[in-house]
């Protein structure tokens, strides 16, 4: 039996839990992931269960307790993480009024973008709008009515049973410290991205609440990640078969603690993490926003502020194509997915450079940076018939990283241009991917080590500073090692340069056939 002080932590994202067992030198004792599915009713709706969220914890921490023998008194601390902008409006019991609202879900984009109109508009939003939620909020909604404030206000309009009988609306984390504490808490990231806090208090702003006319009541109390939401109930406990009286901290959203976890803790440290969505991030001591691109600073978990440009789908496009192309290779790996994850790698490193100039553009589901357009759509450009599968799954890689470039260039533009970046996410496992994104952004990409870990090990990190076990969060960074630097391959650059510029102007040229077809 192990004794010492063990760190729990969740990760509830978009396709499943990961949950780690860290001890005080954040190394992983013992991890286990639980998968739950995302449910599309109606056209640009997405949807979740959340009690699947519940049953992937519990799960998951019964297999660790199963297969990993120690105390769970040695748990010194709970801590999630988990998917952001989902909304689960619950009744004073606790019980979930509908299913999860997913960041995916652009039902309200007609709704919000009639109510940001003005007479002077940019890019189609009242500029007044957007000047006055800049002020009171340090950001705004966008148009394609992915942000939680817009889910609130969908829900008044056209649910408005759910929105009376809503006691609290959550976030997934906060979802899960209800049923742990009985406790309505947020963290201050997710209040933020809400557009509903200002953005130097922690306070909701009074301003955006009567602009919208949705009740402060419904919401939950703000805190800092590193503050305590609450004791593991009796209730909870037996559930989850732990000991009572577990510290919950008050965690952050996985954009916040991933960032932490990747080890780019300083300022103007870039951290690119490539996932079932991707993002292009760095911790500023001063907000910044860049509304042309849609980015903009979010509360960290430090005392100071994420600059972020997040992408809706990343490696999301990675799996759909598989999928779809790669049927007979999925039915012949079956559940080994490592294997089948190696064997597709070997076939793009075998593949040409530059997939024989085919683009992949990765807008599957829309984009929000930094283009922030719910109307636009992925696809394959510049298909010939001596085109094979092999050059289309290449350009996927491809393609993807493309889009992240094209978010990294505006961002160096207010920070300064990088000499590398810090690269985390389930994807980074894939040393082909991690060399394409080297030779396409033309500098070096540092692999953190487990880099699918990375948002668990950022929760840990938040519970060892509130508990104070390390005074700062740089005193993190020498237990977070990089396991491999990529450089990029000159080469290559030829190739990349000239097939970047097409994928530059490609949505100028085409945004008005998304608007037509994607209405």
């Amino acid at each position: 039996m192990m004794k010492g002080k063990l760190f729990l932590t969740h990760d509830i994202g978009t396709s499943g839990c990961k949950s780690t067992l860290f001890d005080m030198k954040l190394n992983p004792l013992f991890q286990s992931s639980e998968s739950y599915p995302i449910y599309y009713p109606k056209p640009g709706w997405a949807e979740q269960e959340p009690d699947d969220f519940w049953n992937a914890v519990k799960t998951n921490t019964q297999t660790i307790l199963n297969e990993y023998s120690f105390d769970s008194k040695d748990i010194v601390a709970i801590i999630f993480t988990c998917q952001m902008n989902c909304t689960i409006p619950i009744d004073e019991k606790g019980t979930p009024l509908m299913r999860c609202i997913s960041w995916l879900d652009t039902r309200a984009s007609e709704l919000i973008t009639r109510k940001m109109k003005g007479v002077i508009k940019y890019k189609g939003v009242g500029v007044r709008k957007i000047l006055f939620f800049k002020k009171h909020t340090g950001g705004g909604p966008g148009k394609n009515g992915k942000d939680p404030i817009s889910h609130y206000i969908w829900l008044k309009e056209y649910e408005p049973e759910i929105y009376n009988k809503t006691f609290k609306f959550l976030s997934v984390k906060d979802y899960i410290i209800f049923r742990c504490t009985n406790n309505a808490i947020t963290s201050k990231d997710l209040a933020n991205t809400a557009w509903l806090k200002e953005p130097v208090t922690d306070e909701y702003s009074e301003k955006v609440l009567s602009l919208t006319e949705l009740d402060i009541d419904k919401l939950p109390e703000i805190k800092k990640s590193t503050d305590i939401a609450g004791k593991l109930t009796p209730e909870a406990a037996k559930e989850l078969n732990l000991t009572p009286d577990i510290p919950i901290f008050v965690g952050s959203g996985d954009l916040t603690s991933v960032a932490i976890g990747s080890g780019g803790i300083k300022d103007k440290q870039i951290i690119i993490c490539l996932g079932t969505a991707d993002w292009v991030a760095a911790h500023i001591p001063k907000r910044k926003t860049d509304i042309p691109h849609y980015i903009g600073t979010i509360n960290s978990a430090q005392n100071n502020y994420l600059y972020i440009s997040k992408q809706e789908t990343g490696a999301a496009c990675f799996n759909w194509v598989v999928d779809q192309v790669f049927k007979d290779q999925v039915d012949k790996f079956k559940e080994n997915k490592s294997d089948l994850y190696k064997h597709l790698d070997s076939i793009v490193e075998n593949a040409q450079a530059g997939a024989k100039n085919i683009i992949f553009i990765p807008w599957m589901f829309g984009e929000r940076s930094p283009i922030n357009n719910s109307e636009v759509r992925g696809g394959f450009i510049n298909l010939s018939l001596d085109h094979t599968r092999e050059d289309l799954l290449r350009s996927v890689y491809e393609g993807i990283a493309f889009n992240l470039k094209w978010s990294l260039d505006p961002i160096e533009k207010k920070l300064g241009k990088c000499k590398k970046v810090n690269l985390v996410g389930g994807a980074a496992n894939s040393d082909i991917w991690c060399q394409i994104l080297a030779d396409i952004l033309d500098r070096n990409v540092d692999k953190v080590k487990n880099p699918n870990l990375v948002g668990t090990k950022g929760a840990a990190i938040i519970a060892m500073v509130g508990l104070g076990i390390i005074n700062t969060f740089s005193d993190a960074i020498p237990l977070i090692r990089i396991e491999k630097t990529f450089k990029p391959n000159p080469e290559n650059k030829d190739i990349y340069t000239k097939l970047f510029k097409e994928y530059e102007k490609f949505y100028k040229r085409n945004k008005n056939m998304f608007k037509n077809l994607n209405l």
